[in-house]
């Protein structure tokens, strides 16, 4: 990627960040809807048109490598940690909006990736799903 690429993608992630901050929660559920859907779509080979915000993901051909890469970019473009394992269970892109939308007001601020400790914590309380993430 070009230092221009580079420039413009941090631009537009600046861009969302702002606009889901500032936004009411039903604006920023809506945009929040239409980002999951956009990468969602990217990262499964179709179009946006062609994703039903109602089906569960799971149902979609998400698997665990995709399910990192959404997490991934949910970090780098929203500054907020979503778990892999949301993205494999039965959760919609509209149920996770609906759930994500106060997790983007609370992070205006402040940074929601937890450090190595925290990321680590679960694991040594016996959190399976969280364990299963780490093995992932």
């Amino acid at each position: 990627m070009g230092e221009t690429e580079v420039d413009q993608t941090l631009g537009q992630q600046h861009h969302l960040l702002q606009k889901l901050t500032q936004g009411t929660a039903s604006e920023n559920q809506a945009l929040l809807t239409n980002y999951m859907q956009e990468l969602v779509a990217q990262a499964i080979g179709i179009s946006a048109s062609q994703l039903d915000i109602q089906q569960p993901l799971n149902y979609m051909g998400i698997d665990s490598l995709i399910a990192m890469k959404l997490r991934n970019r949910f970090r780098t473009d929203l500054e907020i940690d979503v778990s892999a394992i949301k993205f494999m269970e039965d959760a919609s892109i509209a149920s996770l909006a609906i759930e994500l939308s106060p997790s983007l007001i609370n992070a205006q601020g402040s940074s929601q990736i937890p450090s190595q400790d925290e990321q680590i914590a679960p694991v040594m309380d016996g959190n399976d799903d969280d364990w299963l993430e780490g093995e992932i």
